[in-house]
């Protein structure tokens, strides 16, 4: 599977993920400045449509979390989500849990 990782994402927590993905950090292709809207507004639905895509897990935890606690929640979420409900899916993931919309046409 492909990640790409934004910024306020950890560029530690690509070690989070299994081996066999494939992860890339938006430091890694050069976009670790850039604005949102220039790699994509993924957690509105209006501008970017669930089904236009492969998946987009978006992090909704508390802002004081450091990079060990965003960690240990990507790693609760890896450790129980069966890939194929990403596809084409927005994921809200919080602390021990999360939800999955698909859009139905």
């Amino acid at each position: 599977m492909k990640w790409l990782l934004d910024a306020n994402i950890p560029y530690s927590a690509k070690n989070v993920f299994p081996s066999d993905d494939n992860v890339l950090h938006v430091e890694d292709i050069g976009f670790a400045a850039a604005a949102d809207e220039a790699i994509f507004d993924f957690a509105n639905i209006l501008h970017f449509p669930v089904r236009n895509h492969p998946g987009v897990v978006v992090l909704k935890l508390p802002s004081f979390y450091n990079a060990d606690a965003i960690k240990r929640a990507l790693r609760g979420f890896l450790a129980v989500i069966d890939k194929k409900e990403l596809k084409g899916a927005l994921v809200i993931v919080e602390e021990g849990r999360y939800r999955v919309r698909v859009e139905t046409e």
